[in-house]
């Protein structure tokens, strides 16, 4: 993606090959904290801790939810339906839901969005057959298209031109350090009170998450001609296939993502039934990926204003990879560096995707372009999910099996992508970023900007 001549560390006139060594562990510190002076806006500093908060809850219902349906069924299959529900909105009306986003006041779409989700996981403990679970998360999870794409719609305004890129590396990594607090928090939620109080806390953290919003400015309804739904959906299609980059990332996510959720739904079968393990032991290893994607996005933050993102494409599918060590039964400390290593899968797309899209289409089109996007790789998560879970019963491949055949497929798919034009396509634009930024001397993010 960047191109040849800007792809590696700039040197100093005569400067030797020692001194760039020792100087890259401070260069590194510095540019990681100046991407994170951008939180010195307050509405940026909002929109950050309403997502932490949000993001902290969901995963405690993650992992109760994964839990509970296994204590009340025994069943894997009924586990990997339980998580597939939550991407069911994404490929069936949440490109819909990225229009009406384009529509309304962004703000209180997400507000509202959460204070129903809220009242509907509360109603998650008082369930005592499957098919309530299943109708509840469902309903839960229809507004979490339409919150996506409403805060893909806003944080361009909140933090707009040159603040964009590294608000949403701020947001990225920290959504990412999440995928490290809170499966751990989730898992020790689980354990100390059990699954069905654990819901509490999400619901909790909805109305948290709303009230930070608040110290957010509402910007109105965005302006701009009006044209019926599929005409504007048809639109935001047409400007994330007509960027080969952003349509790379996205396939590349797709193909990793069905993979991906064989292995979630997957794992907690496996630490429960193989290891012996109780559920909680699953938000430790989710933790430990998260991990792995702290440290990935760190670096990618880092090191994103002079080096190719292209080689962190790569990255991700070997990431995913990782958990081929499964088919030697690996106990749970084993588990871990595994867990450590597939933390790259997320990380190496996820930040990419966000800021490609974000610099290459403009303002009108950004939420549906991003619903489009989530619902291609919901659907593959979605159909991994179901899909190798069934696999995974006793009769057909056994769980261990499932999931190497779930790293095996989502790792094809993702190299595929790659060897057909996709590393490439990233090349290319990588190649024209770094040579307008080359052009543009910056400073410190937002330094005389931010109030």
């Amino acid at each position: 993606m960047h191109g040849e001549a800007t792809s590696g560390p700039r040197r100093a006139p005569g400067s030797g090959s020692a001194g760039i060594i020792e100087g890259m562990p401070h260069r590194a510190v510095h540019d990681v904290s100046a991407i994170f002076r951008i939180l010195r806006d307050r509405e940026l500093r909002s929109f950050w801790m309403s997502d932490w908060v949000s993001d902290a809850g969901s995963f405690v219902t993650f992992i109760a939810l994964a839990v509970y349906v296994n204590k009340l069924t025994g069943s894997p299959v009924a586990v990997g339906v339980a998580l597939a529900l939550r991407s069911v909105p994404w490929f069936t009306i949440g490109p819909l839901a990225g229009v009406l986003a384009d529509r309304m006041d962004r703000r209180r779409v997400m507000v509202a969005s959460n204070l129903i989700r809220a009242a509907l996981v509360a109603l998650l403990p008082f369930t005592t057959e499957l098919w309530q679970i299943y109708t509840i998360a469902l309903a839960s999870a229809v507004f979490g298209p339409l919150f996506r794409s409403a805060r893909s719609a806003l944080l361009p305004l909140v933090a707009p031109e040159q603040r964009l890129v590294p608000a949403l590396a701020v947001m990225e990594t920290t959504h990412q350090v999440l995928h490290t607090v809170g499966p751990a928090f989730g898992g020790l939620v689980v354990l100390l009170v059990g699954a069905r109080p654990a819901f509490f806390v999400d619901s909790a953290s909805f109305l948290l998450a709303s009230a930070f919003l608040l110290g957010v400015r509402a910007r109105g309804r965005p302006e701009g001609e009006r044209s019926s739904a599929l005409s504007d959906l048809r639109g935001g299609l047409r400007g994330l296939l007509g960027a080969p980059a952003v349509r790379t990332y996205v396939l590349l996510g797709a193909a990793l993502n069905l993979g991906w959720g064989g292995v979630i739904a997957l794992l907690v079968v496996y630490v429960r039934d193989v290891l012996g393990g109780p559920g909680g032991e699953y938000g430790i290893v989710l933790a430990v990926v998260g991990l792995g994607t702290v440290l990935s996005s760190l670096a990618i933050a880092a090191r994103d204003e002079r080096h190719s993102r292209r080689p962190w494409a790569v990255a991700s599918v070997l990431g995913l990879g990782a958990f081929a060590a499964i088919l030697w039964t690996p106990s749970l400390i084993a588990l871990l560096p595994v867990a450590l290593v597939a933390g790259l899968a997320d990380a190496g797309v996820g930040i990419p995707l966000s800021a490609t899209l974000a610099e290459t289409l403009p303002d009108a089109l950004r939420g549906r372009a991003y619903s489009v996007a989530a619902a291609l790789t919901e659907l593959a998560a979605a159909a991994g999910s179901v899909g190798f879970a069934w696999l995974a019963d006793g009769s057909r491949l056994g769980v261990t099996h499932s999931m190497a055949l779930a790293v095996g497929v989502g790792c094809a798919l993702g190299l595929v992508v790659l060897a057909t034009g996709g590393a490439a396509a990233i090349g290319a634009s990588e190649t024209r970023r770094l040579a307008r930024a080359a052009e543009v001397p910056r400073g410190p993010v937002g330094a005389d900007e931010i109030g």
